[in-house]
C-alpha cells in the first residue's frame, strides 16, 4: 500500500487529493489537527504519533521531526533502503503535501509583534518538504493546490507520477521553501545596522503580464509583500498590463507618495521619466498644467493624481490617449466617461506603502541599495549666491526637488508656480541635459527654477541658465570646481542653492 504524508496549516486545499488518494487505496498519514479535519470528512487517517510512538511536544513545535517519518520520506525504492524501513517497522512514505504556517499572512497584522512572528515559522514542513523534493524520485511532493489536479489525473489514471512532473514538483517545492525563507530573513533584519551578508529576493507570481520591455518577450509579476499595493492591482478598466506599465505604474505610485496632502497634484510620466507634473488646489487645474508642461510626450503616458479622480477631470482627458490612468480612487461619472476608451487601463492604488531597499540585476547577481527617501529641508539648503528665499521661491524648490529624483540622471528639470515646465534627462553631458530642458519648455523660462539632480562641474550650466533669464538654481554642490560656478551665478545675477544631497537616478 502506498502511503502520504498530509500536514496542513490551510486544511481546507486538501480534501479534494486526500479523497482521491484515499480511492485509490492510499494511506494517509497526518498530524493532530489535519488528521482531525481530514477524519471530519470521512477520510480515514493513521496519526503521525502512531508511527513515531512519540507524541507532540512543546505545544506541537514538535510533531513531524522524527527518524520513522523522515526516514520512509527519504528512503529510495532499492532494496536496502526498504529493508531498513521493515527493519524499523514502518514502511516507504510515498507522496507529502504540505502547507506553511502563515508567516507571510502574519506580515500584514502582526510584524510589530515579534514572538507572534517567530510562532509564525514553520520548521518540520519546510524540513519535510525539503527531503522530499531531494528524493523526488521516489517520493512526491506537493505545496501547490494547482498543482493537485495533475497529480490526482495520473494517480486515477495508471497510477504513477511521470519523472517529469516529479521533477517540476521538486523545484517548485524548493523554491517554495526559499521564498518562505527569504521572507523571514528580510523581516528579522529589518532594523538591524547594515545589510546582511547573505540576501535573497523572494517573490510570488502574482499575475502574467502582456509581455515584456517588447512584444516578443514574456513577463509575469511577482510580489514579496502582501502589503503591497501591487499585490492584487486593482485593475477597474482596460486591457491587460504590461511590464513597462508596470514600471511606469511604481514610479508614478512613489511619486505620489510624495505629494499626499490637502492640494491636488497630477503628474504625467513616459518611460521612466515625468514629462509633466503640477500642484494647484483644483484637480483639472492640477491636471491641465501636468499636461501643458509637454504635451507631445504626454501622448502615450501614464497620469497619476494624489486624490479621488474627479469627473471634470476624466472629461478632459477623455480625448487624449494614455496608457494608465492611476488614482487612489474614481469617482462614479468619471468611470463612466473613461471606460468608453476600450484600451485605456484604470488603476486603483491607495497611497501610503514605502519601499525601504531597491534591487537591480546584473549578470550572474544584483546590486543592493537602500531607497532614495532621506528627508530635506529647504530651509537647510545653503545660499551660495543671490537673494534669500521667498515665499513663492521655497514652494517652487520644494516642488522641484520632489520631482528631480523621478529623472534619469543626467536630470534637470525647470519649475515655475508648481508646475514642471522643462525635462533633461538621461543625458551623459550635464550641460546638454540644461539645453534639453530650456529648449523642451513650453512656457518662458525667465523667472523659473531650474534644477539639477547632481553638481555642476563647469560654470557653463548657470551662464546657460542666466542667458534664458532663469531666476534660480539648486544643485548639489561638491565639485571641485564649485567656486567657478558659485562666482558665475553672483556675477550673472542668479540666485544659487547647494542641497548637499543627490539625487541620480540610473
Amino acid at each position: 500500500m502506498k502511503r502520504a504524508l498530509i500536514s496542513v496549516y490551510e486544511k481546507e486545499k486538501i480534501e479534494k487529493i486526500a479523497a482521491a488518494l484515499h480511492r485509490a487505496g492510499w494511506e494517509i498519514v497526518s498530524t493532530g489537527g489535519t488528521a482531525a479535519y481530514l477524519q471530519g470528512k470521512n477520510i480515514p487517517v493513521s496519526e503521525v504519533a502512531g508511527i513515531t510512538k512519540f507524541p507532540e511536544i512543546l505545544d506541537g513545535r514538535v510533531k513531524t521531526l522524527h527518524p520513522l517519518i523522515f526516514g520512509p520520506v527519504l528512503a529510495k525504492k532499492t532494496t536496502g533502503h526498504l529493508k531498513q524501513l521493515e527493519e524499523f517497522g514502518v514502511g516507504k512514505i510515498d507522496m507529502v503535501i504540505i502547507n506553511f504556517y502563515p508567516f507571510e499572512a502574519a506580515m500584514e497584522k502582526k510584524a510589530g509583534d515579534l514572538d507572534a512572528m517567530l510562532e509564525n515559522i514553520d520548521i518540520g514542513g519546510p524540513s519535510l518538504v525539503r527531503a522530499a523534493a531531494k528524493n523526488f524520485k521516489d517520493t512526491i511532493v506537493l505545496v501547490d493546490e494547482k498543482d493537485q489536479a495533475p497529480v490526482i489525473a495520473a494517480i486515477e489514471g495508471n497510477g504513477d507520477i511521470p519523472l517529469e512532473l516529479r521533477k517540476r514538483l521538486a523545484q517548485k517545492a524548493f523554491a517554495y521553501t526559499s521564498f518562505y525563507d527569504s521572507l523571514i530573513a528580510s523581516y528579522l533584519a529589518a532594523g538591524l545596522e547594515g545589510p546582511p551578508d547573505f540576501m535573497t529576493i523572494g517573490g510570488r507570481r502574482t499575475q502574467s503580464l502582456r509581455y515584456g520591455e517588447n512584444p516578443h518577450q514574456s513577463a509575469f509579476l511577482a510580489i514579496s509583500d502582501r502589503r503591497s499595493p501591487f499585490h492584487t492591482i486593482d485593475q477597474l478598466h482596460g486591457k491587460e498590463l504590461s511590464f513597462n506599465n508596470i514600471l511606469d505604474l511604481a514610479m508614478v505610485y512613489e511619486l505620489l507618495n510624495e505629494f499626499q496632502g490637502k492640494k491636488h497634484f497630477a503628474a504625467v510620466v513616459k518611460h521612466q521619466n515625468p514629462c509633466g507634473a503640477a500642484l494647484a488646489a483644483g484637480q483639472l487645474t492640477a491636471f491641465q498644467n501636468a499636461f501643458a508642461g509637454d504635451p507631445q510626450s504626454a501622448y502615450g503616458g501614464i497620469v497619476g493624481f494624489n486624490h479621488c479622480l474627479e469627473a471634470e477631470t476624466a472629461a478632459a482627458m477623455a480625448a487624449i490617449f494614455f496608457e494608465v490612468i492611476l488614482a487612489p480612487d474614481f469617482a462614479d461619472e468619471a468611470l463612466t466617461i473613461l471606460r468608453k476608451k476600450k484600451n485605456l487601463r484604470l488603476i486603483r492604488m491607495p497611497a501610503g506603502y514605502m519601499e525601504k531597499v531597491d534591487f537591480k540585476t546584473i549578470p550572474g547577481g544584483f546590486v543592493y541599495q537602500s531607497r532614495d527617501s532621506r528627508a530635506f529641508d529647504v530651509e537647510a539648503f545653503e545660499l551660495k549666491a543671490g537673494k534669500p528665499l521667498g515665499k513663492k521661491e521655497k514652494a517652487d524648490v520644494e516642488f522641484g526637488w520632489k520631482i528631480i529624483k523621478y529623472v534619469k540622471s543626467n536630470g534637470i528639470i525647470i519649475v515655475k508656480n508648481l508646475q514642471l515646465i522643462g525635462v533633461g534627462a538621461g543625458q551623459a553631458s550635464r550641460i546638454d541635459a540644461v539645453e534639453l530642458a530650456i529648449g523642451k519648455s513650453q512656457s518662458p523660462v525667465a523667472g523659473a527654477v531650474l534644477l539639477s539632480d547632481a553638481f555642476f562641474p563647469f560654470p557653463d550650466s548657470v551662464e546657460l541658465a542666466a542667458k534664458h533669464k532663469i531666476a534660480m538654481v539648486v544643485e548639489t554642490g561638491g565639485s571641485v570646481r564649485d567656486t567657478d560656478v558659485v562666482l558665475a551665478a553672483q556675477k550673472l545675477n542668479v540666485s544659487l542653492l547647494f542641497t548637499g544631497i543627490r539625487h541620480f537616478r540610473h
